[in-house]
């Protein structure tokens, strides 16, 4: 299962690099300050850092990975599918019904899905999580997001 590991991580530290390459194509910096290119560049470098020290840890065999941690489940593997099919139903709403409408339904979808059982929490959580942020964006940083056919 070691082999499996390093296996991963070398291709964890390929996309790294990669994306690292890729980033250098944008500009680093602008008149203004950081460019577009300035954080993919170092999150991709931060990366590819972490994934040496993993990469040295399992080659000197001091770090806590047990053989049982790459393994799926069923329980998993389902959530893990129902989590996409949320994402997938939200978004071909998003058009339709509007930002707001659309992730207060996917958080409460969400939260429920993963195990909470707080309605009072749910309510507030997806209230906060669909009107808030919308506000936040399409008022504050004026990104437009789509209000769908209820205005909403």
């Amino acid at each position: 299962m070691k082999r499996g590991w390093q296996a991963a991580t070398v291709a964890l530290l390929v996309i790294f690099a990669f994306f690292a390459y890729e980033s250098l194509a944008l500009s680093l910096r602008d008149a203004l300050g950081p460019g577009p290119g300035f954080f993919p560049f170092w999150l991709a470098v931060i990366g590819a850092v972490l994934a040496l020290v993993l990469l040295g840890q399992l080659r000197t065999g001091r770090t806590s990975i047990d053989a049982g941690t790459l393994s799926f489940d069923r329980a998993g593997s389902r959530s893990v599918l129902w989590v996409l099919g949320g994402l997938i139903a939200a978004t071909a709403l998003l058009e339709v019904l509007g930002f707001r409408l659309v992730m207060l339904l996917l958080l409460a979808y969400l939260l429920v899905l993963l195990g909470v059982r707080n309605w009072l929490a749910i309510g507030v959580f997806a209230l906060a999580g669909s009107i808030g942020v919308f506000h936040a964006f399409f008022d504050l940083l004026k990104v437009p997001l789509p209000v769908g056919v209820f205005g909403l």
